[in-house]
Order: structure tokens, then sequence, then C-alpha cells
């Protein structure tokens, strides 16, 4: 788990920032200034009212009011940068960017544009297909898996109204395994969302079955008491033919041929303390075709090495809100942000950009999803 300085206080400080950032640009609208000489009373206090607006549309630091306020902020130091640039540029840009500038009414439009783009880009629901080959063998000569990740339904950009077109969507893909890479619940989903998910799930159909791993918002990662349990999941995934792995391989037959699964427990859930892939995978890389699912794109060189073929994940959402996919790539937080990647011969690693999107609908990074794989035997 986060620690409560990254859970709770950085989130705080964040807000400070913006509310200092913005208060300053606030003095600058149009309609602020003109009462810099002659009243200043109202000069000083107009923002204020404003900086109150916004900190009461980002009273949740988690939530989307946030965000707006985030990107508002964002435009305004990009605003601000280009304002700097302009004038040491001299000549007439920097008369030319001020009235495009409008004294930073332009950054709340672009805010507001963002915002309504980020709302439709999320709701998408796209599917994306990877083409792989193998020399292993597998059933007819072909595998197709589809994998539904951070589905987190009810406040993002999946609910259960949506669960027609999700049931309609999968059932032409006609999987040959289904696969679950965790975060399909979080702590705002209601009961009634979870009830309905799961109905979803048990009508859905795999001749190679429904396989599922935990991550970490599944059952731990909360920032408020959930509407289900453990107990409740793993019973409700029971009656709908869904396998949970947690740090287990199992090996299915699928018309004669063998395909392995590898389920791995989630690494903030454990912090790490897990069994790893040599432990899953004692015997090495073989002749079984072998998918190894975990929730985070974590230890993918020892995947490979241990003997995956296939590794898939989600977690990331692709960054969902930019910056934040670009800040996981700088700092490496996660070893692949989204899309696949060869990590050594014969051994790809996809990470899926999210069924759904965590916590709103807004999506600015990334794409919402339903990732299809098929693998084509060769050789």
């Amino acid at each position: 788990m986060y620690g409560h300085f990254v859970q709770f206080t950085f989130p705080k400080i964040g807000q400070a920032v913006v509310a200092v950032v913005l208060y300053l640009n606030f003095l600058r609208l149009p309609f602020v200034a003109c009462f810099a000489d002659g009243a200043p009373l109202l000069y000083l206090g107009l923002p204020l009212v404003l900086l109150g607006l916004v900190s009461w549309i980002g009273r949740d630091p988690l939530g989307p009011g946030m965000i707006f306020n985030a990107h508002l902020m964002g435009f305004y130091l990009a605003g601000d940068l280009l304002s700097l640039l302009a004038r040491l540029a001299g000549g007439r840009g920097y008369a030319v960017w001020q009235a495009v500038w409008m004294g930073g009414l332009l950054a709340w439009l672009a805010t507001a544009a963002m915002m309504v783009w980020g709302y439709f880009r999320a709701i998408r629901l796209r599917t994306t297909t990877y083409h792989l080959t193998t020399q292993k063998p597998l059933p007819g000569g072909r595998l197709r898996i589809v994998q539904i990740s951070d589905l987190h339904p009810g406040t993002g950009a999946i609910d259960r109204s949506r669960i027609p077109e999700l049931e309609r969507r999968i059932g032409e893909l006609h999987p040959d395994l289904l696969v679950f890479t965790g975060d399909l619940y979080d702590e705002y989903v209601t009961r009634e969302n979870f009830d309905a998910f799961n109905a979803l799930f048990a009508r859905l159909q795999a001749r190679g079955g429904k396989w599922f791993v935990y991550g970490n918002h599944d059952l731990f990662h909360h920032w408020k008491e959930p509407s289900y349990g453990r107990t409740d999941v793993e019973t409700a995934f029971a009656a709908a033919g869904i396998r949970v792995l947690e740090d287990v391989t199992v090996e299915t037959t699928i018309d004669a041929a063998p395909v392995r699964i590898v389920g791995r427990k989630d690494w903030l859930y454990t912090q790490g303390r897990r069994f790893s892939p040599g432990e899953l995978l004692p015997g090495g890389p073989d002749g079984v075709y072998t998918i190894l699912l975990d929730h985070e794109p974590r230890e993918l060189k020892a995947d490979a090495a241990a003997g995956a073929d296939l590794i898939l994940s989600g977690h990331t959402h692709g960054g969902q809100v930019w910056p934040a996919g670009l800040v996981a790539r700088l700092f490496r937080y996660n070893e692949l942000n989204y899309g696949a990647k060869t990590v050594a011969p014969g051994c790809t690693a996809i990470v899926s950009g999210g069924t759904g999107t965590w916590g709103y609908k807004i999506r600015t990074e990334g794409r919402t999803e339903l990732v299809v794989v098929d693998v084509e035997q060769k050789g």
C-alpha cells in the first residue's frame, strides 16, 4: 500500500500549489485587472472568490474537479511561459500573444475543451488487437485471448448501463481464453454494479476458461469501506466460472493442445513478497504456450526467463490523465506503461489501457479498450 504521505498528504500539497499559481494568474484576468488602480479591494478580492470556486470544484483531491484545476494550472503555466518567451523575443509577437491569451481567459476555454474531449475519449470503448506468432502447439494452430482489465464500474467510463454493449462486443470476439487482469472493482463500486457485472461475467463464454488475478484496488487500496469483500468476490467468481489465480500455475487443454496460465499476486498488495516467476515456473521454458497474468507490469525479464510467452497486465490505465503516464515513464515506475513490448525472443508483454477508467469519466491519455491477442502457430 502507498504510504500515508503519498495517499493523503501529497494531494493536499498539490492543492495548495495549485491555489497559489491560480491566484497570481487570476489577478491578470481582464474583469479583475480593470480594478487594479481604482478599487484595490475588488482587485485583490475577486481572485479569492474565483479561487474559492475552483477550490470547491476541486474539494475532492482525487475527484474530477482536481483534474479540472490541474489542467487549468497547466494551461496557465504554459501561457506564462509563452508570454515570457514572446517578451524576450521582442517585436510584435508579444502583442499578438497577449491578444490571443486574453489575460488568461484562453486557459479557461482550453481547460473546458479538454474536459469535454476527455469525457468523450473516456467513454469511447475500442477494441485493440495484437497479432503474435509462436512455434509452440496451439489449439487448431490459433489461440484468441480477450483481456478485460481495470474496469472500475460505476463512477468511471463503464457502469451497468453499458453491460449489454460489453456482452455483445465480447461475445462477437469469440475468445478461447477470457482473462481479467485485476482492478475489476474498487471502493466506489455499488453493490448493484457489483452484482450486475458478476452476472455479466457468468454469461460470458470462453472454451478455454475464464481467469482472474487481483489488482491493487480489488481488495485493499481503498479510500473508504467498499461494498464487498474477498469472500463476496470469490463466491461470485466461482458461480461465474472464473478461476482466481494467486501465485498459481494451471495447465489446461483446448482441443488437445496444452496451454499454461500463470497468475501472480499483485505486487502492491504483497509489497513484492510473492512467489518469483522461477518458483511459479520451476521447469523453465518448455514446449507449452505459457500466458502469465500480473496486474502490474513488473519483473518482465524474469517472467520471460522463467518461460512466459505472453505477459498480460493492466494497472497503468495508459496514464488516463496527462501527464501521469509521462511521469510514470520518466521515473520508470512501471516497466511498460502501455501497449506491446518484446521482452525477449518469443516473449511479448502487453499492457492494457483499461476497459474502464478510474474515478471519473475523464481520459486525456491512453485509451479505454478491450484487448484481443491473436496468437498463430508457425513452423
